[in-house]
């Protein structure tokens, strides 16, 4: 899948992701596989370093991350300058490799939406020189470090909670996981990794590490806040107050390169262009549009999204005002929820959007996001043509999947609830 095919191959691609799913399944449901914690992380590993050669297939995101990073490296503010614009103003558009870049990217045309945090990464690949695969290496190491990480808190909390030690291994060879952080280089992993850190912190009632923990998270990727109303249910008193000093100083720290000069006029204008302009594997989010637009004529994406956006918010707020943490699998699970809120009403749902939820679940026996890893890879179907065209009968098959799994889910706990109360 790294090596041999192409981003176009989709059905190739998709066999042997079913297989791999398939074997994964069958070796931890059906087989029960027991593996000691070496054996696991050994495994785990040289699945991952099998990717560390090759150059992404399934996404082309990195050649942004490379540029950025080089950008950075020669001193350029890649929220000031477009890429194109950048090649031109600095004399980088001569050289074979800043062409592949620019050729490679799709995004040439407008300016980062990757916070501050982001970049310092994308900055690292930097120092790899002017040869791509080495950038490349260089990210990927630094992903599979985090990846390390996640491994030692998931293995902490669950000796922690006495859970089995299986639930490491649901997350340490999922397919998706592995495709697309060690594979596609993409950064959800590292954000994981800090809503991990702040979940185990908030166990062990450590305010200030957790605040520190979930701003990290929410500086590499915005999306981690939120969950905020979800925190502020979590904490009080002196550790409430405590967590927010902590938090909010640390995520005004991680954004605040963004107020320097005119950045966050270029960041924030290419993060509304791609809020209110891309659409991919959505689910209500298309459904609404199908029906807006047969009245109207058009597709309403500049009314729809901040309608969306606002129900988003107050489903989320509500959902935390009505959920009570009083355990560390109360808290994972209000935040598994509100991530599914989330993602359910998103107009772009790309497959390793999933993950930090994902990692989070593996920890509360909740299976709808290891449902949802298994089909999301069916929105790949879209690249098979050039311009992209999604298939909205596989798209409809993926969320039949995850509806189902969530209606089974909310029945159980329905059921639950009603055996305790008899």
């Amino acid at each position: 899948m790294a090596y041999f095919l192409e981003r176009r191959d989709f059905w190739w691609q998709l066999g042997l992701y079913a297989i791999l799913f398939g074997t994964y399944y069958v070796a931890f449901f059906r087989e029960k596989l027991t593996l000691r914690l070496w054996e696991g992380i050994l495994a785990a590993a040289i699945l991952r370093l099998l990717f560390l050669f090759s150059i992404p297939v399934l996404s082309d995101d990195f050649y942004r991350f490379v540029f950025d990073g080089q950008l950075l490296y020669h001193g350029v503010n890649p929220y000031l300058h477009l890429p194109v614009e950048s090649a031109e103003l600095f004399g980088f558009g001569e050289s074979a490799y800043w062409q592949s870049l620019l050729k490679g990217m799709n995004s040439p045309e407008y300016y980062s939406v990757y916070p501050p945090l982001h970049q310092f990464v994308f900055w690292i690949s930097a120092l790899a020189g002017e040869n791509l695969l080495a950038n490349v290496i260089l990210l990927r190491f630094v992903i599979l470090g985090f990846e390390a990480i996640t491994f030692f808190l998931l293995f902490q909390i669950i000796h922690l909670k006495n859970l089995p030690l299986n639930f490491l291994w649901l997350y340490a060879f999922n397919p998706l996981v592995i495709l697309e952080l060690s594979g596609n280089l993409h950064f959800e992993g590292m954000v994981l990794a800090f809503l991990l850190l702040a979940v185990y912190s908030w166990e062990r009632s450590r305010s200030k590490q957790s605040g520190l923990a979930w701003s990290l998270a929410s500086g590499l990727k915005l999306t981690p806040l939120i969950l905020g109303p979800l925190w502020l249910r979590s904490w009080s008193g002196i550790n409430l107050r405590t967590f927010l000093i902590f938090a909010g100083v640390g995520t005004v720290f991680f954004l605040s390169p963004l107020f320097f000069g005119n950045s966050f006029s270029g960041f924030w204008s290419s993060f509304q262009l791609y809020q209110n302009s891309f659409e991919f594997n959505a689910s209500f989010y298309y459904l609404i549009r199908e029906i807006w637009s047969g009245f109207v004529g058009y597709n309403p994406i500049i009314y729809l999204v901040p309608i969306l956006s606002a129900v988003t918010l107050f489903g989320i707020l509500l959902f935390a005002y009505l959920w009570k943490v009083g355990s560390l699998q109360q808290l994972v699970q209000g935040g598994v929820w509100i991530y599914l809120i989330y993602l359910l009403l998103q107009p772009v749902v790309h497959p390793w959007y999933l993950i930090p939820a994902f990692g989070l679940s593996v920890l509360i026996r909740d299976r709808i996001f290891l449902a949802w890893t298994a089909v999301v890879f069916l929105s790949y179907s879209a690249y098979q043509t050039i311009p992209v065209k999604e298939n909205f009968v596989l798209i409809f098959l993926e969320y039949g999947v995850v509806i189902f799994f969530l209606f089974s889910s909310l029945a159980s706990k329905a059921y639950k609830v009603k055996v305790h109360e008899h």
